[in-house]
């Protein structure tokens, strides 16, 4: 079993200080979106980052496999019209093949029951980048237990072993690893 966040905490997703260490800023100077590029943020929650990357791409899939949680980010996007809101399983994501320029994994890998499927499924959909953010297991103010994140030593491992091409191995975030990746 890997842990799954409880999604009546969704608040907390949201709170201010998050931005002190893991700055949507910082991202953006790292990623760069183009206001043609059409993006997949996957595992979206209530929509940390999916709020601030409609106002600068054409187009935003949110995509979560939790109805509660994409009912949060459609409350918070509904004043934007380029955020479509997709429920996925780690089998499948519903989007024709290549539809999407950059998917985002922002602290969901260590959720993943099948890395697998799931990151095929990514893939299958991705054209240009994986951007895969998440946990070091190292103590944080907020996070999942520390022995239910996935090193990055690991997730490297994993990548390699599946023929994804890590682009960039970023040190970005205190307590995240930061990886764009080749689908």
């Amino acid at each position: 079993m890997v842990f799954k966040f409880p999604e009546t905490n969704w608040q907390v997703l949201l709170l201010p200080q998050r931005e002190s260490w893991q700055s949507v800023e910082d991202f953006f100077k790292v990623v760069e979106p183009k206001e043609y590029e059409v993006w997949a943020d996957i595992g979206c929650g209530p929509g940390y980052f999916t709020l601030p990357l409609a106002q600068h791409v054409k187009k935003v899939y949110a995509i979560d496999s939790s109805c509660f949680m994409l009912d949060r980010c459609r409350e918070r996007t509904q004043d934007l019209n380029n955020v479509e809101f997709i429920k996925c399983t780690e089998e499948r994501i519903p989007l024709e093949d290549k539809s999407v320029h950059s998917s985002l994994l922002a602290n969901l890998f260590h959720e993943l029951l099948n890395p697998y499927a799931f990151m095929e499924e990514v893939r299958r959909i991705t054209t240009d980048r994986i951007i895969l953010i998440d946990w070091h297991p190292i103590p944080s103010p907020a996070g999942p237990p520390i022995e239910e994140r996935v090193p990055k030593e690991k997730v490297l491992e994993f990548l390699q072993k599946h023929n994804f091409k890590v682009e960039k191995d970023l040190d970005v975030y205190p307590y995240h690893y930061f990886l764009i990746i080749k689908p």
